[in-house]
């Protein structure tokens, strides 16, 4: 199994208790808050087909889906949900492809 896999079911099973019937994942990605040394694991953000989910150990929250996370650059790139959190590049690919998954 290669790393792209293990990532993907790492999305998949954090996600697994939080999707609604039907729910569609459609791509997923750990991100971080803090700043500097600082920095620290902070949630695994999941986009499904009907909504954004934020995941951490106190549960999730439901985010609408038609927000977008815009253009990833530089080594983290900045995404703003309920609070800020940061991207880390090796995400970058996940967060293009849940934009590009958005209609319209």
């Amino acid at each position: 199994m290669g790393y792209q896999q293990r990532r993907a079911e790492l999305v998949a099973k954090r996600a697994a208790p939080h999707l609604e019937p039907g729910e569609r994942i459609q791509t997923g990605f750990i991100a971080v808050t803090g700043s500097g040394i600082f920095t620290v694991p902070a949630a695994t953000i999941v986009v499904t087909d009907r909504a954004i989910l934020v995941v951490t150990r106190d549960g999730a929250r439901r985010f609408p889906r038609d927000i977008r996370f815009g253009t990833p650059s530089g080594l983290y790139h900045r995404i703003e949900l309920d609070r800020p959190y940061k991207v880390h590049r090796q995400f970058f690919a996940e967060v293009v492809a849940a934009d590009e998954a958005l209609p319209g």
